[in-house]
């Protein structure tokens, strides 16, 4: 993806940001962060997923409205519940908080058509972003902007290879483990089955099986209710826990993620998503792993 990172930058680096922009109100879809955005000339919402390691479109909002783009190469994209070859798409004509880019974007499903892209760590690098979930907006400021070196409250990373943002948590006073900060992720906390296991969890706590939709496919999992969940200096109670199912594997790490482009680092335990974020304003600088969270 190369060509996308410096044709962003590019782009975003000729725009003066004194200190931030206004407050953007977004909608909280079924738990995914969305604002108003213009693609192909075609009024849609952009998601904002900071799990994401590409841009991608809808193809249900390509088919919706008989799109064709060019589509010069192919890519394995990992998901969390499995790998598929993708089309990237590119030169799609897309307006984001009023800037007029071309952009390179992976074709993917993300159910209905009214979402229309997918904005990753090749957006959300170039800024600092703030998510206030209480209220329903966001802004973003150019990198400086915020001393998050000197106020994080996060233990906070960016995974080597990937740069996806991991956070630290403790899990009901029994461990604490590295979990994607993935702000496109629906649920509150989806973890390793083994962690609930060694700690008995599935047999203490009410457990209730579902299914989950990832980019690639159906997986089949289990529900419960956590006690306590430690997060910078904040504590919740009664989080909701998702597991995989006994026969199914998951990789947290690589959601989205083109195969081959990724190098060791963390390892990643799970993912923290909106169920937990809900709670909080997040300031995130997803290029140098530095997070803060309040509680207003």
């Amino acid at each position: 993806m190369r060509y996308i990172f410096s044709l962003i930058f590019l782009v975003f680096s000729q725009v003066s940001f004194a200190q931030a922009t206004d407050w953007i109100d977004f909608e909280q879809s079924n738990g995914h962060i969305r604002i108003p955005v213009t693609v192909a000339g075609i009024d849609t919402y952009a998601i904002f997923d900071s799990g994401s390691q590409v841009n991608a479109i809808n193809l249900a909002f390509m088919e919706a409205h008989d799109l064709e783009f060019k589509a010069n190469r192919k890519l394995d994209i990992q998901g969390v519940n499995g790998i598929k070859e993708r089309k990237v798409y590119r030169e799609i004509p897309t307006n984001l908080i009023g800037m007029d880019l071309s952009m390179e974007m992976v074709g993917i499903d993300l159910g209905s058509p009214e979402s229309g892209i997918l904005l990753g760590a090749p957006v959300l690098n170039q800024f600092v972003l703030q998510f206030d979930y209480p209220n329903s907006r966001m802004r973003f400021a150019a990198h400086g902007t915020f001393s998050l070196r000197d106020v994080q409250n996060l233990e906070m990373r960016s995974q080597r290879g990937s740069g996806v943002p991991v956070v630290r948590v403790n899990l009901n006073d029994e461990m604490e483990r590295w979990m994607l900060l993935d702000t496109g992720s629906t649920t509150g906390l989806f973890i390793d089955r083994i962690i609930a296991t060694s700690n008995g969890w599935l047999d203490k706590y009410q457990v209730v099986e579902g299914t989950i939709t990832g980019v690639n496919e159906i997986a089949t999992v289990d529900y419960f209710r956590l006690p306590n969940l430690g997060i910078g200096p904040y504590g919740l109670a009664d989080v909701l826990v998702t597991v995989p199912s006994e026969d199914g594997g998951v990789d947290f790490g690589n959601r989205y993620s083109e195969i081959g482009s990724l190098n060791k680092g963390i390892r990643i335990s799970g993912i923290l998503g909106y169920d937990v974020l809900k709670h909080f304003i997040l300031t995130l600088d997803y290029k140098n792993g530095r997070g803060h969270i309040w509680a207003p």
